[in-house]
């Protein structure tokens, strides 16, 4: 079962979705910006993103596994916008 990490952030909408045992995804707008296999260790998804005139912010996708669950955050220029653990 997949799951999925939202936030709106300066007009733009963020996803990360997780695929237990497969993928993890960084969505902006509906595009994949970034996709990576999932293992043991912590995955960093990252882009940048234009929401103003010459404006451009970090945004990172982070998934961390652990025993029973997957915790997922969603973080723009090191700032938490979004934080969730699912069970697996």
């Amino acid at each position: 079962m997949a799951h999925t990490l939202e936030a709106r952030y300066r007009g733009a909408t963020l996803t990360l979705e997780i695929e237990p045992g497969e993928a993890a995804s960084l969505r902006i707008n509906g595009l994949v910006r970034e996709r990576q296999p999932l293992g043991q260790s912590v995955v960093r998804l990252s882009s940048t993103v234009q929401t103003d005139y010459e404006w451009h912010e970090f945004i990172e996708g982070i998934v961390t596994p652990g025993t029973g669950q997957i915790e997922a955050r969603l973080v723009a220029n090191n700032q938490e916008l979004a934080h969730e653990a699912f069970g697996v």
